[in-house]
This record gives C-alpha cells, sequence and structure tokens, in this order.
C-alpha cells in the first residue's frame, strides 16, 4: 500500500539513486543513453526497495 511515509522515502531515495547511478555507468566520463537506461533500471530496484524498507506506514 502506498503511504505518505513510503512516497516521501521513494522521493528521497530517487533523488539520491538516480545520480549516484549515473555516475557509475557512465562511459569513460561521458553520459550516454544506454548509461541513462543502466541508471534508470538499477535506481529503480534500490528505490523500491528504500521505499518499502524505510518508508512503514501505520498497521
Amino acid at each position: 500500500m502506498l503511504t505518505a511515509s513510503r512516497l516521501t522515502w521513494f522521493a528521497i531515495a530517487v533523488a539520491f539513486a538516480v545520480p549516484s547511478t549515473l555516475v557509475m555507468f557512465r562511459d569513460n566520463g561521458v553520459v550516454t543513453r544506454d548509461a541513462w537506461i543502466k541508471s534508470f533500471v538499477f535506481a529503480a530496484a534500490v528505490v523500491a526497495v528504500v521505499a518499502v524498507v524505510f518508508g512503514k506506514g501505520s498497521q
């Protein structure tokens, strides 16, 4: 279930995960289309885990 807490953690995680994975996947310092795609896929997995683990709603 999507709660405000999970949504907040999702937004925070996206703000940190996408730029850091983009730095990891760039090719010789150049940000290519492949680097963007890999970054978003990897960041999506990280963000999903962070949002679920840290964004506990009232149960």
